[in-house]
């Protein structure tokens, strides 16, 4: 059994093929290696990407390439192993691969299992920064090298799931809710468990972000940076917190380099960061007495960061790291969620297939022209043919999720956008495109403040990971962007019928804001407040003004005489209408004036995002909270059946009466219906609803509200009925995808739609484009 010494040992020594053989041998692979001739190369289809090559026989048909990568490629190392990948699955599918490769410098190693797919080559890989070794890197070669090799298939099945990033989430999963856990419970200080919990999440958050720059070498080009800082401090008095974080956090990585003080100084070249990460929040600012112990710090760096492989690229469909992405963090804010809090807000995480899907499809529906292989995953480096009006109608597309969570549709989004722009001609960057895409096209919106951050958090890491600066003077801020992921509740944050007809003010603003640091930084988002109170006293003034009209019509009808001249009495249903207006008309007026004296500004979209609103968001998008009326409060419930159509007439009664059911009971709709109703209102005309829904809404009594307001609103194009795939969430869920587009001018044909149960079968009531059940 190769212990965790040897297997770091192996890792450290592979600086050329013969090393790599030791590595193979390792494996079980038959040595010494065969040399590749250069026409065996070109067979194979790997020729172009290797300066040499070796092959190695396993069981069966088992095979291992080892390689030594070219340097003068244009592609980088992992780009160059993924394509070897490939060519080997395409030209030689009879063999089951492993591949070792090692770059031209000798200091990244990538040790990948290939797997056939339908729809491409599927790779699950471990890659290697022989200058820093971590735990978790050779754990990972010890359980390939202790795993069974009688049957061929079997082995590579069991290699390639090590491989995965999956083997390694449990555990880290485990290590950091325990760390964090210990971070809270050992903190010194006046607060509530509840602020001491948000603390230390806040903490390990930076820290976590910290360590994928640590990767980049962005931390004075040490890759260990936060453990040898973390000794050197422990050796000379300790109190890290204050001594270490906090000058780290608040005083190098917030502050410009020019402007930084002696002690920020001392950590050597560190970036600016700006973009509000490392600015303290207002809970940080009211318990600033609280402190973290040395012991738990310690721990939190030396057996979570220093362990583990981070990487800030995220996994995909096509390529699988053993190694820490953004994308786990949003499982591991699922994972330090209390189980009740879970179950209250409906925060689930969403596996990344069903988000790429989502997103497939979302774009296929918002742009039609779209060439079908354009999001297929081809090769990055093909160019696209996009005629200008779709390369205009892709820049100027505004996407919102209104329940974002951390941000797993988001930035699935704005990796896509720039794969599209790139892939079409624009030769920037790819990080000046996903900078510009996200400053103008993402938008996203959630209640709980937590979520909020995570979602900026892994935003910023999609910007960062592809810049190739190493200079920190030269790399550029983190942008702004909280005012382009707001906390709020989309559920009372209203529609767009009473938004302004333009708001290019806000607009110029946002893009100014989003760039600025320091002093600038405060007056623009002064500047931004002014502009969004303004608006929301704007919206209350036209909801106020409707409303006052609504009333004169109803006391018109009250006050009518019949022929005679005599007054008719008001019905029961006209004097409890008058009533409801009357009193929506003083909480209006009440809501306006404390506006105008300064109140507090509830999150609305027709003010917080007034510029969008003006015209409509081209893509609403998201995994919306699926909740069920008995947990939430009555209070609640009864506002949410006011506002929501599809909560107030949720009954299917005509279902209802054939099964002998009450009304009441098929009317407990899930909470995720009023996001249905509510992303329709948010949406541009032709603008394109994604939503993962519960699939109970297609079969369901208490579906047919939402099924009744789809027909009448919405043309649907897809239904995805994932029921038979609950394994993909951590929760007894059956999910369905909902695409479909805003068609207000739309005369329904199909209200059937509301008084058809929904059976696999009765699927095409909606007379969707596609059908996946």
């Amino acid at each position: 059994m190769l212990t965790i010494r040897a297997a770091t040992t192996l890792l450290a020594q592979a600086d050329g093929l013969d090393a790599l053989a030791n590595i193979a041998r390792c494996l079980g692979f038959d040595t010494p290696l065969l040399r590749i001739t250069a026409e065996a190369g070109d067979k194979l289809g790997i020729a172009e990407s290797v300066v040499a090559a070796h092959l190695g026989k396993g069981v069966g048909i088992l095979r291992i390439v080892t390689a030594e990568l070219a340097s003068d490629s244009p592609h980088d190392p992992r780009e160059l192993t993924r394509r070897i990948c490939h060519a080997l699955a395409r030209n030689a599918p009879t063999r089951l691969w492993c591949v070792a490769t090692l770059d031209a410098k000798a200091q990244f190693l990538c040790l990948a299992c290939v797997t056939p797919h339908q729809a491409g080559p599927r790779v699950a890989a471990l890659r290697v920064d022989r200058r820093h070794i971590v735990d978790s890197d050779a754990d990972t070669l010890r359980a390939m090298a202790g795993a069974p090799r009688d049957f061929d298939r079997i082995c590579h099945a069991r290699w390639t799931d090590i491989l995965k990033r999956d083997a390694l989430s449990a555990r880290f999963y485990r290590t950091l809710e325990r760390l964090v856990h210990t971070l809270s419970r050992t903190s010194k200080g006046v607060a509530s468990r509840e602020e001491r919990d948000e603390l230390a999440l806040l903490c390990a958050s930076r820290l976590l972000f910290l360590a994928f720059l640590e990767a980049k070498g962005w931390l004075a080009g040490d890759r260990g940076f936060l453990l040898t800082n973390c000794s050197n401090y422990l050796e000379t008095g300790g109190r890290l917190h204050e001594r270490l974080l906090r000058p780290l956090f608040f005083g190098t990585l917030n502050t410009p380099i020019s402007k930084r003080a002696k002690v920020a100084r001392a950590f050597g070249a560190i970036p600016f960061l700006n973009g509000g990460l490392f600015s303290p929040t207002r809970l940080e600012q009211r318990r600033r007495t609280v402190t973290f112990n040395d012991d738990a710090l310690t721990a939190l760096i030396g057996e979570l960061l220093d362990r583990f492989r981070f990487t800030a690229r995220e996994d995909s469909s096509t390529w699988s790291e053993a190694a820490v992405d953004p994308e786990m963090l949003g499982r591991a804010f699922e994972c330090l969620m209390a189980s009740d809090e879970r179950r209250k807000s409906g925060s689930f995480y969403t596996p990344p297939s069903l988000v790429e899907q989502t997103v497939h499809d979302a774009l296929h529906a918002a742009l039609p022209s779209l060439p079908p292989q354009a999001l297929a995953y081809p090769d990055p480096h093909v160019q696209l043919e996009l005629a200008p009006e779709l390369k205009t109608q892709i820049h100027e597309l505004h996407i919102v999720d209104p329940a974002c969570g951390s941000g797993a549709f988001l930035v699935h989004m704005l990796e896509r956008l720039a794969e599209l722009k790139a892939r079409a001609g624009d030769t920037r960057p790819i990080h000046i495109l996903r900078r510009e895409i996200l400053t103008r096209s993402i938008f996203g919106v959630d209640r709980n403040p937590l979520a909020v951050w995570l979602c900026e958090l892994r935003l910023w890491l999609s910007v960062v990971i592809e810049c190739p600066e190493t200079q920190p003077s030269r790399i550029p801020p983190l942008p702004n962007l909280d005012h382009h992921i707001r906390i709020g509740d989309t559920l009372s944050g209203g529609n767009l019928r009473y938004a302004s007809n333009s708001a290019r003010a806000l607009t110029n603003l946002r893009t100014r804001y989003t760039r600025a640091t320091g002093s600038r930084k405060r007056t623009l988002a002064l500047a931004l407040d002014h502009e969004e109170r303004e608006r929301s006293i704007a919206e209350c003034a036209r909801m106020i003004s409707a409303t006052n009209n609504t009333r004169l019509e109803l006391l018109q009808t009250v006050r009518r005489r019949d022929l005679f001249g005599e007054r008719t009495p008001p019905t029961r249903a006209e004097r409890n209408s008058l009533t409801t207006v009357r009193t929506r008309l003083r909480e209006q007026q009440q809501a306006q004036r404390k506006l105008t004296l300064g109140g507090a500004l509830p999150f609305r979209f027709a003010a917080h995002f007034a510029d969008v609103a003006a015209k409509g968001f081209d893509i609403v998008i998201g995994n919306p909270p699926w909740v069920r009326p008995h947990n939430l409060p009555f209070a609640e419930r009864t506002r949410l059946r006011a506002e929501y159509r599809t909560l107030r007439d949720a009954a299917w009664r005509v279902g209802a009466t054939r099964a002998g059911a009450g009304a009441g009971f098929a009317a407990q709709a899930d909470l995720a219906v009023a996001f249905v109703e509510r992303g329709a209102e948010l949406l541009k005309p032709n603008g394109v609803l994604a939503l993962l829904l519960p699939a109970k809404l297609w079969r369901a009594l208490a579906g047919g509200g939402v099924r009744r307001y789809i027909a009448e609103n919405l043309h649907v194009h897809t239904v995805r009925d994932w029921s038979d795939a609950a394994a993909l969430f951590d929760a007894a869920v059956y999910p369905s995808l909902l695409i479909a587009t805003r068609n207000s001018n739309k005369v329904s044909a199909i209200n059937e739609i509301s008084q058809t149960a929904m059976p696999n079968s009765a699927l095409a009531s909606f007379a969707p484009t596609h059908i996946h059940v």
